[in-house]
């Protein structure tokens, strides 16, 4: 059985958003926009800290439509790793995922999501309300 993406768009109007992928991008995986050409990219690559653009609804490759789930206080499950608490927030960490925040020590940056349920493993789908 697979698992929806898209959980509730909180009373807040979710958007769905289509762009090209820029690369190989899983379902319920964060993505951010490419400053150089305009596609989505996995946040693979991003450093810890960026902001994301949405999470995708749908698995995609290169080239292809990347359909983006984005708005705040919109409900989904959405790739993440390490161990994580109800209520941690989170950013996105290099695995192309979000992450615990570890900014908020330093005063630094801002998370980008919050958990709504408790679990370790990498990677793997939590329920997550963007904010």
């Amino acid at each position: 059985m697979a698992t929806e993406i898209l959980v509730n768009d909180g009373g807040a109007p979710a958007r769905i958003l289509p762009f090209t992928a820029g690369s190989t991008i899983a379902a319920g995986e964060p993505v951010i926009m490419a400053t150089t050409d305009g596609e989505v990219d996995s946040v693979a690559a991003a450093a810890s800290g960026t902001m994301a653009l949405g999470v995708s609804l749908t698995a995609t490759t290169s080239g292809n439509m990347c359909n983006v789930i984005s708005g705040r206080g919109v409900i989904l499950n959405a790739s993440v790793s390490g161990t994580v608490v109800t209520g941690a927030e989170l950013e996105l960490s290099g695995l192309g995922d979000f992450q615990p925040w570890t900014l908020h020590d330093a005063g630094q940056g801002r998370p980008t999501a919050l958990a709504l349920e408790a679990g370790t493993g990498d990677p793997r789908l939590a329920k997550v309300l963007l904010l």
